[in-house]
């Protein structure tokens, strides 16, 4: 299945539900550990890095925006530091009173540090200079030019005295690693929000992207001016609308593909309808691709060019949506924004296209949301136990992954075992996550990935946690012959878990593009006035202890689509494939 397809799994349908399991999401950190120049693969438990913040130093910056700032920083510190229950219960009413009283002038942040947000004084700690070295919050606080001597050193012993504690925080670690923020739920329940709220909205995302994203250390030299530019989209949304086209925003900033914004009991995607076509953008110009469901007619062709939708340039329409995506890269995020392009309320919708050098217009019929997710979910379960390879060019077996259901593998694989080679195309989301499939295949041991989220005894720590991917042994009767895997943009998440499974047959190489680079499972955060957004939360390193978040992963043979192959509707990668197979044998 494509994975901005129709089916509840696909991203459109943002429907929050957790994915159990916690495949790679590949990490784009610079991480100076020692152990990353070893093979070894550190132990469960091991500390990579820590979250840091720098200070504000931003002379464009009103002082009333620096004090908020520092407000919400102290805030998350308290809050998610904390094992005391009632602290953390009042600490969401204390700052929205807080907030409000800066807003009109009526108190002093540090009076509103020491009171208002309850920080105990005169905290004694023993804890010894060297650990309090490695805090992740020491510098800014030392740094800070609006909080006074005594709130600094209350703030600094509030942490060290934390970190002597491993009572349990707010946010809590399920056994199977995801992250659990079911208490964080204050004001969710009211369908309209006021400015305060929102500015607790910005400063509970803020903070949880600063002490639990895994990835956070690719955007935290510009964390605080984010806050800034995000802030009056917040605090001065005139109504909800506006309010979710900021938590929108503020995703987009994470730059991560599993960034979704939910607002209410349903999604925006709720009856409205969607095109059926693949589209794919390269050096400006955007082509169709393929189609998601071949029983879902199309005025649309492969290799069209598209002009104009409803009499408005693409490429503005394509503009207007990226402020509000987040894609992982250039590339990811153009994947994602083209499967936005026909989605309307209107059942038609006017295309200005090129066919074949002829500029012409065409009236594309959508399909409800509803329907075509429920054609594609029955088309691909109707090849559950039906044998969904097949062999091409000269004996060359070929199957697409999004095809694997439970049982039908073994019966496809029987239909392309004599082949001389096999390829697998990975540039679709897969459908199951088990990877028992791979004891057909010749393989070798393989460590797949090295795992890792935030240590919530210790917000700001990332440490590993247990790999659970196991391959298993191979069948005595394995498949020896070379395996092919393709791989492009549309490798994501579970996909690329696959693929860094599947490295592990003997004869094999991949044969394309970068994938997504984003990877594994995801956190979702709920915000006051209905709102939840989900972000990747379990972070990995590959085998080699190499980052590839945001880039992906490089296939080992690079063949690029171009502007020539989408106009013939060439598919230029499994032509390379075949290739490959034709030369090596």
């Amino acid at each position: 299945m494509f994975l901005y397809g129709y089916t509840a799994r696909n991203f459109l349908a943002v429907n929050f539900m957790k994915l159990k399991f916690f495949f790679g999401i590949l990490v784009s950190v610079l991480i100076g550990i020692f152990f990353f120049s070893k093979r070894n693969a550190p132990k469960e438990g091991t500390t990579l890095f820590y979250n840091t913040i720098q200070s504000v130093e931003s002379d464009s910056v009103a002082g009333k925006e620096k004090e908020l700032l520092e407000l919400c920083k102290v805030w998350g510190l308290i809050k998610y530091h904390s094992s005391d229950r009632d602290l953390i219960r009042s600490s969401d009413a204390s700052l929205i009173k807080a907030y409000e009283k800066i807003m009109t002038g009526k108190a002093d942040l540090n009076i509103l540090i020491s009171r208002d947000l309850q920080l105990p004084a005169n905290n004694q700690s023993d804890v010894h200079p060297s650990y309090i070295g490695f805090l992740p919050d020491k510098n800014w606080i030392e740094n800070s030019e609006i909080i006074n001597p005594e709130n600094k050193r209350n703030l600094i012993d509030f942490i060290a005295a934390s970190y002597r504690n491993s009572g349990e925080r707010l946010v809590t670690a399920e056994d199977n690693g995801e992250l659990s923020f079911e208490d964080d739920s204050l004001f969710y329940d009211e369908s309209k929000t006021t400015p305060a709220q929102r500015f607790l909205s910005l400063c509970k995302l803020w903070n949880i992207t600063r002490y639990y994203y895994p990835y956070f250390q690719t955007i935290s030299e510009n964390w605080n001016h984010v806050f800034f530019e995000i802030l009056p989209l917040f605090i001065n949304a005139d109504n909800e609308q506006k309010y979710y086209a900021a938590v929108q925003i503020f995703g987009s900033r994470l730059k991560d593909s599993h960034v979704a914004v939910k607002m209410g009991d349903s999604d925006e995607y709720d009856g409205k309808y969607v095109g059926n076509a693949v589209l794919k953008t390269i050096d400006g110009r955007t082509f169709v691709k393929g189609f998601i469901v071949n029983s879902v007619q199309s005025a649309l062709k492969k290799g069209d060019e598209i002009l104009t939708i409803n009499g408005k340039n693409i490429t503005s329409v394509q503009d207007t949506l990226k402020e509000k995506t987040s894609g992982s890269n250039d590339i990811v995020l153009s994947r994602d924004i083209n499967r936005l392009l026909l989605l309307s309320k209107k059942k038609t919708a006017q295309l200005g296209i090129i066919r074949q050098n002829r500029m012409m217009t065409i009236q594309e019929h959508l399909t409800h949301i509803n329907t075509a997710r429920e054609t594609e979910e029955k088309q691909y379960k109707s090849n559950a136990g039906k044998a969904v390879s097949k062999i091409i060019d000269r004996n060359i077996g070929y199957i697409r992954i999004n095809d694997i259901f439970s049982g039908n593998f073994r019966v496809s694989f029987e239909k392309i075992r004599h082949a001389r080679a096999i390829i697998f195309d990975l540039r679709a989301y897969p459908n199951e996550i088990a990877v028992d499939f791979l004891k057909y295949f010749d393989t070798r041991p393989f460590q797949t990935m090295n795992l890792y989220r935030a240590d919530v005894t210790y917000p700001g720590m990332m440490r590993t946690i247990e790999n659970e991917m196991h391959t298993p042994d191979a069948k005595k009767d394995a498949y020896t012959a070379p395996v092919v895997i393709l791989i492009n943009e549309y490798t994501q998440s579970q996909g690329e878990s696959m693929l860094l499974a599947m490295k592990s047959i003997k004869n094999s190489v991949t044969l394309g593009d970068y994938t997504a680079g984003t990877n594994g499972n995801v956190m979702v955060i709920k915000l006051p006035g209905k709102t939840k957004i989900r972000m990747s939360g379990i972070g990995v390193l590959l085998p080699d202890y190499s980052a590839t978040q945001r880039t992906g992963i490089r296939p080992d043979i690079l063949v690029q689509e171009n502007s020539a192959s989408l106009m013939k509707g060439e598919d230029i990668q499994l032509q390379e494939a075949i290739n490959y197979i034709n030369k090596k044998l």
